[in-house]
């Protein structure tokens, strides 16, 4: 079961529930769960680039940021440039309303708010009349960050920012 698990959890592009893992390898859920634990704590204890993480309720198999730069140009990217873009806007001028957000990245930011807050990337609030946006804990976790607290993420952003002229003028 482990090797299947692990199997799995290589292969697949995007954070994956124990339970979809326990019906594709026929197991109960409870042991793959628990599987997938001891599966943490091996990569953990190990010196290896890969780890494998929880987010939320599923988990992901990926490369430690900190070696993600000798992968970069061999991996697709799980989100297109456009919603990334919007997602970066967001973390930089968080807690943003999204008629600002509309301002900024034009009428398609509805579709990657929407997209983002079905990856649990971004908290969406009503407050009033307005829908207010943040990051969430999980959109941290996935990138490694090692702070969910919003100045700590436009820090950590405005290196990489940099390099995007685009998203620059958000800083």
């Amino acid at each position: 079961m482990k090797e299947a698990i692990e199997a799995i959890l290589f292969s697949s592009p995007e954070p994956i529930s124990a339970e979809k893992i326990a019906k594709i390898i026929g197991a109960e859920k409870k042991a793959v769960e628990e599987e997938i634990e001891r599966l943490i704590e091996e990569y953990s204890s190990r010196k290896t680039a890969l780890e494998i993480i929880k987010l939320g309720r599923r988990y992901l198999m990926r490369v430690k940021p900190e070696f993600s730069r000798y992968v970069e140009e061999y991996i697709e990217r799980d989100l297109p440039k456009g919603v990334l873009r919007t997602l970066a806007v967001i973390a930089l001028r968080q807690p943003i309303k999204l008629s600002e957000l509309a301002k900024i990245r034009g009428n398609k930011c509805y579709e990657h708010v929407k997209k983002l807050k079905e990856l649990g990337f971004v908290n969406v609030e009503k407050k009033g009349k307005n829908t207010i946006l943040t990051t969430t804990k999980l959109f941290a976790d996935y990138f490694g960050l090692k702070s969910a607290n919003p100045e700590e993420i436009r820090k950590t952003l405005s290196k990489y920012v940099k390099r995007d002229a685009k998203l620059e003028d958000f800083l």
